[in-house]
């Protein structure tokens, strides 16, 4: 989640006797972590002050226990005491004051699976929490008088009662109401079974560059299924039954192995009854540009590069696509070179594919650290000598699966450590590590701090511009590489024991928060210190990468 502040520094100027009304600073606060027992996800919203708990849907949201938080100004003092047990049947709220009173909530959000089948069902039911109502469809031939509910959940599992058992229930034609009570509150529900004329058809394609995921309605119970095949072939391939998931009615086919940028047809079935055909084109499989970096230049009247070439005559390597902190000097915007800190080099000496590597090289100067980095977007200024801004991303429309290239690390014990983010704590008898992330999504420039091209800004001494990729409402997919001297971790799992200080081929699969969403733009980040943008890490630290390609 994007988090602001914002600081305004009153300076005044002292001439005779000093009034005692001077202004007080504007000192916005923010919760930057928050924790609870049974917690499943915390969520903060800094625009809306709004903290968000999401748990199992057995919990009692009238006792729930806040076991730590963490407030990012030392001023801050919050009206209530936060740790303890609350009521969060409704949003807790409460200030924070500093020199003036912010309000903020935390609310507590269930998450209940909730379903109603009927016998002879077509399509998903639909569910409707806020006005307490289910319909299910059924086919015009059915009797709405005489039913029968296969399934019915409306509340907690284990937790609900109902005032009507749902193998009694069978005349539907002015719908059936049933209470459904659990923590102690009663709802009632409205259950509804509609006619409709649909018997089988697709509602949504969903094609992707080699893979689509084809939608339909259908008649539960009986056969239902998908064929597809090329424009113009006669024959039809039938979708393997272990390809295709059902919810009621509604059926979602998984077709793979096409060929990207081609032109398909398919059908489904629901028994006797086919659909009409529809028709789908896949996407483009589109590559990374300068992905071996073999299209390189040195910013004018400097001895350092940039990562593109305008004299190549390849048109996606003429122009940046990859930036570093090392800045464009005279051609662009002034970064840690000019200040006599090159952290991002070319490399003839190792490399995989072609002629070349870029190496990323953690330094530093007067104490503070610099970490080597590489990224899809363009550096955006210093920050007097304490840090940098990042404008992060470059329009990108297809959806890969993967991210694949080749990396090696050399590092040692951290050296400097100026911070750290909430939750992490480390000594200088640990380990550097390198970061590389991946990221799609459709975040707009004009809320992110950053330009159409580039939408993510990131100003590495403001920790509350950083944005976490795995939980921003935005980002669409995401993947995370961490490697360490001794192994690596892929998106969170379990750390592999590996040789990291040779070349070795990573594969980090993406993590699609949505698979219907488009992306805008795609944002790939190395460093060769994970926790570079709190200038700590080893000031020696180097990360060798290549061969850069997404896999479809």
């Amino acid at each position: 989640m994007k988090k602001f502040i914002y600081i305004i520094a009153a300076l005044i100027g002292l001439t005779g006797c000093i009034d005692n009304d001077l202004p007080y600073p504007v000192v916005v606060p923010h919760i930057i972590s928050l924790d609870a027992v049974g917690a499943e996800s915390v969520d903060i919203d800094y625009d809306e002050c709004t903290v968000t708990i999401v748990f199992p849907e057995t919990t009692d949201l009238r006792k729930i226990s806040i076991t730590s938080y963490e407030i990012d100004e030392e001023i801050a003092v919050p009206s209530i005491d936060i740790i303890g047990e609350h009521d969060l049947s409704s949003p807790l709220r409460f200030n924070i004051r500093t020199y003036d009173d912010y309000a903020w909530k935390i609310v507590g959000v269930r998450t209940v699976q909730r379903y109603f089948t009927v016998e002879g069902q077509i399509g998903s039911s639909v569910i409707d929490p806020a006005n307490c109502r289910a319909i299910a469809m059924v086919g015009k031939n059915a009797d709405v008088s005489n039913i029968k509910v296969t399934s019915l959940k409306l509340g907690p599992k284990g937790l609900s009662t109902y005032s009507v058992d749902y193998t009694s229930m069978r005349d539907f034609t002015h719908g059936i109401s049933v209470d459904v009570t659990a923590f102690d509150l009663t709802e009632t529900w409205r259950l509804f079974v509609e006619i409709t004329d649909a018997s089988v058809e697709i509602t949504n394609v969903n094609p992707w560059a080699h893979e689509a995921y084809l939608t339909s309605i259908g008649t539960a119970g009986v056969e239902n299924g998908f064929k597809y095949r090329l424009k113009g072939d006669s024959e039809w391939i039938e979708v393997s039954e272990s390809d295709i998931t059902s919810d009621g009615g509604t059926f979602v086919a998984h077709i793979k192995g096409l060929e990207q940028d081609t032109v398909y047809e398919a059908v489904a079935f629901s028994g006797a009854d086919q659909s009409a055909v529809v028709e789908f084109m896949t996407e483009t499989a589109v590559k990374i540009p300068n992905g071996s970096f073999e299209y390189t230049s040195k910013v004018a009247g400097t001895n350092y590069y940039k990562f593109y070439d305008p004299a190549c005559g390849i048109e996606d390597c003429m122009e940046m696509f990859w930036g570093s902190g090392n800045g464009e000097g005279s051609e662009g915007v002034n970064g840690s070179a000019n200040l006599g800190i090159v952290i991002t080099y070319v490399d003839t000496e190792e490399k995989v594919d072609g002629k070349q590597s870029v190496r990323a090289q953690t330094s530093q100067l007067a104490g503070m650290l610099a970490a080597g980095n590489l990224f899809t977007g363009q550096f955006a200024g210093l920050v007097g000598t304490s840090g940098g801004k990042v404008n992060f991303g470059r329009p990108w429309t297809s959806r890969p699966s993967a991210l694949k290239l080749y990396c090696k690390y050399s590092t040692g014990n951290i050296d400097i450590i100026n911070s750290t983010p909430p939750g992490v704590t480390l000594t200088k008898s640990d380990y550097d590590r390198a970061q590389i992330k991946i990221a799609l999504g459709t975040w707009d420039y004009k809320k992110y701090g950053g330009t159409p091209e580039s939408p993510v800004h990131i100003n590495t001494t403001d920790a509350s511009t950083f944005v976490d990729f795995t939980t921003d409402a935005s980002t669409i997919a995401d993947g995370n590489l961490i490697i360490h001297n001794d192994g690596y971790h892929m998106n969170g799992a379990d750390k592999v024991i590996s040789e990291t200080g040779e070349w070795t081929e990573y594969i980090i699969p993406l993590y699609y928060h949505s698979m219907d969403k488009h992306p805008t733009h795609i944002v790939i980040s190395c460093a060769s210190s994970q926790f570079g943008d709190y200038f700590t890490g080893c000031s020696s630290s180097k990360l060798w990468i290549d061969a850069v390609e997404l896999l479809y």
